[in-house]
């Protein structure tokens, strides 16, 4: 394809704002060309920053021939919907993560893209983190030896979205849930990413905002099929600012990333190596390192949309992990432990 790929963005909120808007600000082999929200000013101001067309009506974009792909950053609900128009329509689709709030929905849209020949997957920044790209070029290595316990936690701060009826991310019926969907699909998709596919899980979760009405602390934990434990945690009522940490626990070594540590990826080799080294290519950005890393996955995106070539987040995976998400929810509700 020749020229930068066009893009219509739908959804132009705070993740666009501090993320999404960078990849489109560098114009590097992509272009937004029509920016949508419904709060009309909004469209507009962020249309002006970038010389494209402002719009409140996400439909006009689908018979618009000048947009090759569209940029879906939208409420977890309208997902599978507003995704499905846009396959219909014959645009390549990125959305951002939790891919649907049903795995059927999710596998039904990756199926329809590979019918159309369209170029669809999430954009799970995960994917793009130096510090994780690190981590596992050390395991592929073998420097920890055998990977036999993986532990990740997400924290942040959701007191005033959650404490706020208004707003979608603390209703059932705006975000389909709380820490799992939201913060886990991030976990779930690192472990299939590095490690392979969940054998078993069990979790449970709790819920500390009253006003909320989706969990906003939660553990999910069991076996992988490669024999290794696993254990997701997540956490919407930290003080702090947005962190994730990974611990990758292995016969011969240890793997420590944490954003928040400078360096951020550190490995110890052996039990007597207390003060460890830090891996190559994972620099200390913890006021970044979020938002750059969704850009690249727009940028990503664009350059196999450009080259005919599978996305590096492959749709597969995104909709995987909407699975694992719905077999933790039915943990939760049963106690019990579900395989997958």
């Amino acid at each position: 394809m020749n020229g930068p790929i066009r893009f219509g963005v739908v959804g132009l909120g705070e993740i666009y704002q501090l993320a999404h808007h960078l990849a489109y600000q560098r114009a590097d082999g992509l272009a937004a060309v029509v920016v949508c929200d419904f709060d009309q000013a909004v469209a507009e101001r962020t249309a002006a920053s970038l010389g494209a067309e402002a719009t409140a009506d996400h439909r006009r974009l689908l018979e618009d021939d000048r947009i090759d792909a569209v940029d879906l950053v939208l409420p977890h609900n309208v997902h599978y919907e507003i995704a499905r128009e846009f396959l219909e329509a014959g645009k390549h689709v990125l959305i951002e993560k939790p891919m649907t709030v049903d795995a059927g929905h999710a596998a039904e849209l990756v199926a329809l893209a590979a019918g159309k020949g369209l170029t669809f997957t999430v954009n799970e920044n995960t994917r793009f983190i130096p510090a994780y790209q690190a981590a596992l070029s050390a395991i592929n290595a073998g420097e920890i030896g055998e990977v036999t316990l993986v532990r990740t936690l997400i924290s942040g701060n959701e007191f005033e979205r959650l404490g706020d009826p208004k707003l979608w991310k603390g209703r059932q019926d705006g975000s389909g849930g709380g820490t799992i969907i939201d913060a886990g699909a991030h976990s779930f998709y690192l472990l299939k990413w590095m490690f392979g596919e969940i054998a078993s899980l069990r979790a449970l979760s709790e819920r500390l905002v009253g006003a909320s009405q989706v969990e906003d602390w939660s553990v999910v934990c069991g076996r992988m099929r490669s024999g290794a434990l696993f254990s997701v945690e997540s956490t919407f009522t930290s003080g702090g600012p947005w962190n994730e940490r990974l611990e990758v626990h292995g016969t011969k070594g240890l793997i420590v990333v944490d954003q928040h540590q400078n360096p951020p990826a550190m490995i110890f080799h052996g039990k007597r190596d207390h003060a460890g080294s830090p891996l190559p290519g994972a620099a200390y950005a913890p006021g970044t390192w979020k938002y750059e890393s969704i850009a690249a996955g727009i940028e990503s995106f664009a350059h196999s949309i450009a080259n005919g070539e599978p996305t590096a987040v492959a749709a597969e995976d995104g909709a995987y992990a909407v699975r694992v998400i719905e077999r933790a929810y039915e943990s939760v509700a049963t106690g019990l432990p579900v395989p997958l």
